[in-house]
């Protein structure tokens, strides 16, 4: 609100068309992981690509200790819906999180997802929308 107004004015993303989408009409795709299958929660467009918000559960079984990997980007946060994963992070160790578990995960850090459980959904913030994935070597 402005000192003249009693009006919200929206500064960070800008003002867009209203969004709402239910998980009846989800679409799941491949993306990021090749073993998760991802569900886009439509903030890319609304957000002029300043933030991605998704859900993503496994599509396959872990293929175990999975590629190393970093992500360029200035914000990634992953909140578990349901089930549980372990991942492993570079200077940190193997990280279990299960339902209600939220995690900030600092930018460009290595890291590999160790295993999952069937029913593992997570949601994911990642800032800006299209960061980009460095593969690591081993």
């Amino acid at each position: 609100m402005t000192a003249d107004s009693d009006q919200y004015e929206p500064k960070a993303f800008g003002r867009g068309a209203f969004h709402v989408q239910h998980e009846r009409d989800a679409e799941w795709k491949p993306g990021l992981r090749g073993f998760f299958d991802y569900r886009d929660l439509g903030m890319v467009e609304k957000t002029g690509g300043k933030l991605r918000a998704h859900v993503h559960r496994p599509n396959a079984p872990c293929p175990g200790e999975g590629d190393l990997h970093a992500h360029r980007l200035d914000f990634q946060m992953v909140y578990v819906l349901k089930g549980w994963a372990r991942v492993w992070f570079e200077g940190v160790g193997e990280v279990r999180m299960e339902e209600g578990s939220c995690m900030y995960q600092e930018p460009e850090i290595p890291h590999r997802v160790i295993e999952y459980s069937d029913d593992y959904t997570a949601l994911e913030l990642m800032v800006p929308a299209d960061a980009e994935t460095v593969e690591l070597a081993p």
